[in-house]
């Protein structure tokens, strides 16, 4: 059922993590098992088409193979690693970034009064269904013909939102496209999080700018996101803060007050907690 996808995914794969031809459409590749790599899962459809990784999110270890498909709904830090990648079979996954837009406009086409329900969590997994491939197998063909992708993309995407919703990954999906729910005010707050991650942050003034209590605000947000809405900011700055190590933009003392943090002593000791080794030591591993 996936070989035409890995076919086209193998044609257009990347190890680097760079998008593709439509922007939000990215395929990873790699000939060889990775190491543990710390991340953040954005909201988007994912689908391992060849090889088998890890991932730790939220407290759960979820070991993937061939036609796993994901949905998460909101941004959560993750921890990933391929463990089966070769020369000859390397890792393959398709990613879609999901557009919140076409999912709330497709539920209202679909006439659903009440389309989401609370769940605890913020990403679902299924093995990908039939249904499922054949659009992605067209939205991934048009990677060979550029220049239709702004005359068919959208519409090839929109079919595939619809199939997804129709599926066992619909409630997940469902929960993005929403902003009436108890969920949606979650995801409000996450996205204010990642927006303003650097910047000093009252949980109480956040609960009351989304329209909660105090108390339900943080039994609510550590259902989504298993953490707390502090321990969710200083995961995404230590996230940044990663990024910045490897990419050699500004030194350890630097980084550390960028990221908000009042001391590089403190900064130093989280980034260890959190990856295992001092951030000067690491700058060094990171970069090439």
């Amino acid at each position: 059922m996936l070989h035409k996808l890995i076919a086209i995914a193998t044609r257009h794969g990347s190890s680097s993590g760079m998008p593709t031809e439509y922007p939000r459409l990215l395929i990873r590749s790699t000939v060889a098992p990775t190491p543990p790599m710390p991340a953040l899962f954005e909201p988007k459809f994912y689908l391992l088409l060849q090889g088998a990784k890890r991932m730790t999110i939220a407290g759960r270890t979820f070991d993937c193979s061939a036609g796993t498909c994901a949905v998460a709904s909101i941004g959560l830090p993750f921890v990933s690693e391929v463990v089966e990648a070769s020369p000859t079979q390397p890792y393959l996954s398709v990613e879609l970034t999901l557009d919140a837009g076409i999912v709330a406009s497709l539920l209202l086409d679909m006439r659903e009064q009440n389309p989401t329900e609370w769940q605890a969590g913020a990403i679902s997994l299924a093995q990908v269904e039939v249904g499922l491939v054949e659009p992605l197998g067209r939205l991934l063909n048009l990677l060979d013909a550029p220049s239709e992708i702004p005359v068919l993309a959208a519409q090839i995407e929109r079919e595939l939102y619809y199939r997804l919703l129709s599926g066992p990954l619909g409630g997940r999906l469902r929960q993005i496209g929403a902003n009436n729910s108890r969920f949606a005010q979650i995801k409000m707050a996450a996205e204010w999080i990642g927006e303003n991650a650097n910047n000093p942050m009252s949980v109480e003034w956040l609960a009351a700018h989304v329209g909660m209590s105090v108390t339900s605000f943080h039994r609510h947000f550590k259902a989504v996101t298993a953490s707390s809405p502090l321990a969710y900011q200083r995961q995404l700055r230590l996230l940044e803060a990663r990024r910045q190590l490897a990419s050699g933009e500004a030194n350890v003392t630097q980084i550390a007050y960028t990221s908000g943090y009042v001391s590089a002593s403190q900064f130093s000791r989280e980034y260890k907690k959190a990856f295992g080794v001092p951030p000067s030591q690491h700058a060094v591993l990171l970069r090439p």
